[in-house]
C-alpha cells in the first residue's frame, strides 16, 4: 500500500510540474528580446552586434527589465538578390581592371606628353599639336575612370546592404557561408509587445512597441535557415515603418 501512494504521489508531482512548464513557456521571440534589452540595458555592444543592427539605449529610451509580447504578425518574404548582385560586382571589378591596364599601357608610352598635359592644365593655357590629342585621349580616360568607379562603389554598396542582415543571420565561425552562392528569401515578421520602462529621469511609463525580427533562409546545395535579428525597434504610437538600421 505504501509503495503505492509513493507512486502516486511521484506521478502527481511530474503532471503538476508538467503543467507548470507549459504554463511557463514562451515562444521564440522571448529569449531574444529578453537578451536584446538586457544587452541594451548593460550597453553591452558587443553582444548586441551579434544579433542587432539597433539597441535601446539607456541614457535616451530608457531600460527594459520585464515585457509581455502581445501580438507577433503573420511571417512577410522577399527575395534576396545577392548572387546577382555579386555578379555585378565581379563584372564591375573586371572592368575597371581592364580599363587599369589600357590606362596604364596609354601612360606608361605617352608619359612625357601627358606631364606637358597636365601642366599646362594647372596654368590654364592650351596645349597643340600630339599634345591636343594626347589632353583628349587623357580626359576621356579619366572620364572613364570616374564611371567606372562609380560603378565598383555603387555596386559594392549594393551588395552590403542586400546581404548586411543575410550575413548576420547565417554567421557561423566553425563553418562560413559564401552568400554569393545561394538564392534565397529575407524573412520579416513585428513583434507586439507591453514593457514598463524606465525613462533616464527614473519615471517609469508602460510603453507599447513593436520590434522588427528578420532572418535569412537560404537555399543552394543546401537550406540554411539563420537565426533572427533585431532591425527595428519604435513606439506603436509613432506611425510609419519600423526604424532600421
Amino acid at each position: 500500500m505504501r509503495r503505492w501512494r509513493t507512486w502516486v504521489l511521484a506521478l502527481a508531482s511530474a503532471s503538476l510540474t508538467t503543467i507548470a512548464l507549459v504554463g511557463c513557456s514562451s515562444g521564440p521571440e522571448q529569449p531574444i528580446l529578453n537578451q536584446f534589452f538586457t544587452a541594451s540595458r548593460l550597453r553591452d555592444n558587443t553582444t548586441l552586434a551579434n544579433f542587432a543592427t539597433v539597441s535601446f539605449e539607456p541614457g535616451k529610451q530608457g531600460t527594459v527589465s520585464s515585457f509581455d509580447i502581445q501580438s507577433v504578425s503573420p511571417e512577410q518574404h522577399k527575395p534576396l538578390n545577392i548572387k546577382t548582385l555579386a555578379k555585378a560586382q565581379a563584372d564591375a571589378k573586371a572592368a575597371d581592371a581592364e580599363y587599369t591596364k589600357r590606362k596604364d599601357a596609354y601612360e606608361s608610352e605617352n608619359i612625357d606628353a601627358i606631364k606637358r598635359v597636365l601642366a599646362a592644365e594647372r596654368q590654364n593655357t592650351s596645349v597643340k599639336g600630339k599634345d591636343a590629342d594626347v589632353q583628349a585621349a587623357w580626359t576621356k580616360f579619366r572620364s572613364e575612370g570616374a564611371q567606372i568607379s562609380k560603378r565598383v562603389f555603387d555596386a559594392r554598396r549594393s551588395l552590403a546592404s542586400e546581404s548586411s542582415i543575410a550575413s548576420m543571420s547565417v554567421a557561423d565561425p566553425r563553418t562560413p557561408v559564401d552568400l554569393t552562392k545561394y538564392d534565397g528569401e529575407l524573412v520579416w515578421k513585428e513583434v507586439t509587445i507591453s514593457a514598463p520602462v524606465r525613462m533616464p529621469d527614473n519615471q517609469t511609463v508602460t510603453k507599447t512597441m513593436i520590434v522588427t525580427m528578420e532572418r535569412a533562409v537560404l537555399t543552394g546545395d543546401k537550406v540554411i535557415t539563420g537565426r533572427w535579428i533585431i532591425t527595428g525597434i519604435r513606439d506603436a504610437s509613432v506611425s510609419g515603418a519600423t526604424q532600421r538600421s
